[in-house]
């Protein structure tokens, strides 16, 4: 499903949530002007409130250049089917 900004960072900083060492594959980035297009695959492994977990996904990144910085403006991550 699709979450906020607010939902997807309290998932990712819940200290519940610990996170193996992992790689990125298929790494790419694409700069269109002001928007940069960064995409790959990983596979990662961790641990949710003792509970050990896997996933593997396809995700894509958009940032816009602002004020000289490079935001997030929308991420993207797509489960895939082992």
């Amino acid at each position: 499903g699709t979450r906020d900004r607010q939902a997807f960072l309290a998932t990712i900083l819940d200290p519940k949530l610990q996170i193996d060492p992992y790689t990125v594959e298929d790494f790419d980035i694409r700069r269109y002007g002001d928007v940069a297009l960064l995409s790959g695959r990983t596979q990662m492994t961790g641990h949710y409130d003792g509970a050990a977990f896997s996933s593997h996904y396809r995700y894509i990144d958009v940032y816009a250049l602002q004020d000289g910085q490079w935001r997030v403006v929308s991420v993207q991550i797509t489960p895939v089917r082992e």
